[in-house]
């Protein structure tokens, strides 16, 4: 049966990363619907409107919303792990030194 070890330190800098980089998304994302909105600022009628509508309503909620969350939320379940990790790990210790 193969171990199960982690790193704590290393768990950490990698929960730190992830949660930058899913603020690094959501800033990205807020930068793309600006850009898409400046390109079809100046354009009229009803391709102008549907564009209009899918990028601030379909590609807005994507890039803004459901990638930032589905990166952060990589970040807390990694935490939630690390955390389980070193608190049975401290269970351990203390019913190894109690018995």
């Amino acid at each position: 049966m193969a171990g199960c070890r982690i790193v704590n330190s290393a768990v950490e800098s990698a929960v730190s990363n992830i949660k930058t980089i899913s603020t690094t998304y959501k800033s990205n994302g807020e930068t793309l619907i600006q850009s898409l909105n400046s390109a079809i600022a100046e354009m009229d009628g009803a391709t102008k409107d549907a564009l209009d509508t899918f990028i601030n309503k379909t590609v807005k909620e994507f890039v803004e919303v459901s990638v930032p969350d589905a990166v952060d939320g990589m970040s807390q379940l990694l935490e939630a792990n690390r955390t389980n990790f070193v608190d049975v790990d401290k269970q351990i210790a203390d019913s190894i030194s109690a018995g």
